[in-house]
């Protein structure tokens, strides 16, 4: 079948077109929201995210337009991704960088380009102080939304935004400084 009968199919809620998804989909699917946790996330809750996934596939077809099948997937894997490590990490008060890093053994080593830049992300977190650095950390390696930060420590909503804004822009001209 192709990704438009399949489409079709689902819509029509055929078992068949959704277990032809399942197995066509699932490894992609997992392997979205692996990278995207930065392998943060423990098998059990990338396989639990991956069967939301379908999950909502088969309760919301209407939402699949014809051609484009995978890259809706893929849009719902890395939202998936991100409400997975948002409920369940981080655990303690006090977030680090070196925790994201230490956890990302699939990539780092493999490409000379993204040690240098993450080593360049680090130096530009350095330059932040708390709880800028914190804020940055939960809100880009960590996914979690500004009113939940602002919440977990104790802050204002608008003063967690206008940090993030402001780091947004340091990092801008640090990176950029850097030919990036």
């Amino acid at each position: 079948m192709t990704d438009n009968e399949l489409v079709q199919g689902l819509k029509k809620h055929s078992e068949s077109a959704i277990e032809e998804i399942m197995e066509r989909y699932t490894a992609y699917v997992s392997t979205i929201i692996y990278n995207l946790s930065k392998g943060l996330l423990p098998t059990s809750d990338i396989e639990e995210a991956t069967a939301d996934l379908f999950i909502t596939l088969w309760k919301e077809p209407e939402k699949i337009y014809e051609d484009s099948l995978k890259g809706y997937i893929a849009a719902v894997a890395k939202n998936k991704a991100r409400e997975t490590i948002r409920r369940v990490k981080p655990k303690g008060d006090v977030l680090d960088i070196d925790d994201v890093v230490m956890a990302d053994e699939y990539s780092l080593s493999d490409n000379i380009d993204n040690q240098v830049l993450q080593k360049d992300l680090n130096d530009a977190l350095d330059q932040f102080g708390q709880p800028d650095r914190e804020i940055v950390i939960r809100y880009y390696y960590y996914y979690q939304t500004a009113p939940s930060i602002a919440e977990k420590m104790g802050l204002k909503l608008e003063a967690v935004k206008s940090k993030i804004k402001r780091a947004r822009t340091k990092l801008k001209s640090f990176l950029t400084e850097r030919g990036y």
